[in-house]
């Protein structure tokens, strides 16, 4: 066999799309991460967990920090993704929040050692815009129930409605956590009560 012919039998590898290439990447960096923690892990070792240079990874997140922060960002994308399909399955008004806030106790009490829970390692600046989108979801689903119920307020308090009820969340999530025997459904009942009654006492309700 001639070496033309020998050459046209190879299979050609597979060029992975851009979407795929960054899913693996990130796959790779929770797996390590999640073994090693965020000094320990190497981006030697996350280029070989993933099957993609190292070089590929610096261009795609600039630093171990970057992918680190990117690898939190879709934990916590996933996380308020549920929270919004929570949100929209519920009947507006106190069944939505109550939905919303018991899809976040039990995502935290499915990842409760998880190395991403409540933004990890990252940057305080990543960790700030990541609360800035957070309290964005919060404020749209109190604009919407208030829409759906015929009402109007003000935008800035329901700007800052989103922003006190993640911070809340953030620190009794934290508190909880850190506090195994008080049961899940006793820690939504308080929440949902305090942040019914936040609501309320900004909204004049």
């Amino acid at each position: 066999m001639n070496r033309v012919a020998e050459t046209q039998t190879v299979p050609a590898r597979r060029r992975l799309p851009r979407g795929e290439r960054e899913e693996r990447m990130l796959d790779a960096g929770e797996r390590m991460f999640g073994e090693h923690g965020f000094r320990a892990a190497s981006m030697d070792d996350i280029a070989r967990a993933s099957g993609i240079t190292k070089a590929l990874l610096y261009q795609y997140f600039g630093s171990k920090e970057g992918l680190y922060e990117a690898c939190v960002e879709r934990a916590r994308a996933r996380l308020f993704q549920r929270l919004e399909r929570e949100a929209e399955s519920a009947k507006p008004g106190p069944a939505r929040l109550n939905a919303v806030v018991t899809a976040y106790f039990t995502y935290l009490d499915e990842q409760r050692g998880s190395w991403w829970l409540l933004y990890g390692d990252a940057s305080m600046s990543a960790v700030d815009e990541m609360r800035r989108q957070n309290a964005d979801v919060i404020a749209t689903l109190i604009a919407d129930d208030i829409r759906t119920a015929g009402g109007a307020a003000d935008g800035q308090d329901i700007e800052m409605l989103g922003h006190l009820i993640v911070g809340s969340g953030e620190q009794v999530a934290r508190w909880w956590l850190e506090h195994p025997e008080l049961p899940r459904e006793r820690a939504i009942e308080r929440f949902v009560t305090a942040t019914q009654a936040a609501i309320a006492g900004v909204l004049g309700a």
